[in-house]
């Protein structure tokens, strides 16, 4: 069934930006004494990736009521996952990203939820370090192109029969969180709708565009 433009709108309080407020803190690690100052995070990864609450009205396909809604939402869910994190590490920067579907697209789009704070790489696995290998579902604890992450995955089914297909999954069948520490500070994704080695490139890219010059 094709994409709502509605389901943009409930991705202001969806499953990730507002669990993550709780889950980003999980495993991250203990709060340091000389913490350095965390970056600004941009409005915009690449051609695919903008921040939440930049998305426009047209393509929310919003009212003026609704629209007005889910950017106040937007920042309120960031303004509290980060006043949280903040209080347990002196210092924090959450963004929430979209993958802006076209017109027509089908599923849910890709989201990347992004946090900083100041410390060192602590351990990943929002889980539970237990592996799951059963059918239908799977997690397993990865190192992703030199990143910790934790990756779950279903199996693709047939949308008519609701049986495994035997496919390989796709982007829209993980949720995956990968993290790595720079210059004392520890840069946390949590993603739905992305393959681990995009999370990774997506990794990257935040290094990128916060690098200090």
């Amino acid at each position: 069934m094709p994409i709502a433009r509605s389901t943009v709108v409930g991705a202001a309080t969806g499953a990730l930006l507002l669990a993550g407020a709780v889950g980003f803190g999980v495993g991250l690690p203990e709060l340091v004494d000389d913490a350095s100052a965390v970056p600004t995070l941009p409005l915009k990864l690449d051609d695919r990736f903008v921040a939440l609450q930049t998305v426009s009205q047209e393509v929310t396909g919003a009212d003026d009521e609704r629209y007005a809604t889910f950017i106040k939402e937007t920042e309120e869910s960031e303004a509290a996952a980060q006043k949280v994190l903040a209080s347990q590490y002196d210092d924090a920067v959450v963004r929430a990203y979209i993958d802006v579907p076209d017109p027509g697209s089908q599923g849910m789009p890709a989201q990347i939820a992004v946090t900083v704070v100041p410390g060192d790489t602590g351990l990943v696995n929002p889980s539970g370090p237990f592996p799951v290998d059963e059918s239908g579902a799977h997690y397993d604890l990865e190192v992703v192109d030199g990143y910790r992450c934790a990756v779950a995955w279903s199996e693709p089914v047939d949308d008519s029969t609701g049986m495994p297909t035997g496919k390989e999954p796709t982007g829209a069948d993980y949720r995956v969180q990968c993290r790595t520490e720079r210059d004392g500070l520890t840069y946390d994704l949590y993603t739905n709708g992305l393959t681990p080695e995009e999370v990774a490139s997506y990794l990257d890219r935040v290094l990128e565009l916060t690098e200090k010059g």
